[in-house]
């Protein structure tokens, strides 16, 4: 099933749910010729956080449209995708580096609320800030959280956050909380800012906690401990109280 409604005067919200079935593609593709016909342009977000599968006669329909959807795709300015499928934002992310000329964005499905205004331009950027400090009233402790996508600006603006943090003071302990993780971009690993900022930190820290993120970065924080200065110890979300423990010892 496809459902689409406009939510401003260039804006529209798609939202595909269950199977993606025939009588849904001559939607989508009528909607395509509807926007096409007044001269394209717009943004649309896509989420496809409830749908199934797609049926054969469904991508026949597309694939027998596949001009007029290219047109209508080409001709928008803004699209979002919705989806907390791995390989659907994989495959978008692929997919808007090969659309020239269209801003393009993937979100999770706890960033509707992003997606909404960055769709409607509302928004100044794509995404919320991923990076934030928290106050644990404990001013030996620096400690800071991340929610949401690591791209290079995002990172770059967290790694000087944190910089500046510790050159105003003594602080040589650090807590990072990881929430909702949805990954960094690639290019996040070619930013020298980024890299002189990680290098700096590790000679001025003495204990380094990482609180909750995915299972690998677990696994490499075991493979990096024993070749780099500080301390470093990884903990469950809910033992962020025991993180705090260790680095106050």
């Amino acid at each position: 099933m496809i459902n689409i409604e406009k939510l401003s005067g260039k804006a529209h919200h798609m939202v595909v749910m269950g199977e993606f079935l025939q009588a849904d593609a001559q939607r989508l593709v009528d909607f395509a010729g509807e926007c096409n016909a007044v001269g394209g342009g717009g943004n649309v977000l896509i989420d496809l956080t409830a749908v199934t599968d797609f049926s054969f006669s469904a991508v026949a329909i597309e694939l027998a449209h596949m001009p007029t959807l290219f047109k209508w795709v080409y001709g928008l300015d803004r699209i979002a995708i919705i989806s907390d499928n791995d390989w659907v934002r994989t495959g978008a992310r692929i997919e808007s580096a090969l659309l020239p000329g269209v801003t393009y964005e993937v979100y999770d499905e706890d960033e509707v609320d992003a997606a909404v205004a960055w769709i409607k331009e509302g928004a100044d950027g794509a995404h919320t800030g991923a990076v934030r400090e928290l106050d644990l009233g404990k001013p030996d402790i620096a400690a800071y959280e991340i929610s949401g996508r690591l791209d290079r600006e995002e990172s770059e603006r967290g790694t000087a956050m944190i910089r500046s943090r510790f050159a105003a003071s003594d602080c040589s302990r650090l807590m990072l909380v990881i929430r909702n993780w949805h990954g960094f971009d690639a290019d996040t690993m070619f930013s020298k800012q980024v890299f002189s900022a990680k290098l700096e930190l590790m000679k001025q820290l003495d204990r380094y906690a990482i609180v909750g993120g995915p299972k690998w970065i677990r696994n490499m924080a075991g493979l990096i401990d024993p070749l780099i200065k500080p301390k470093l110890r990884c903990y469950e979300l809910d033992e962020q109280d025991e993180a705090i423990a260790w680095l106050e010892a």
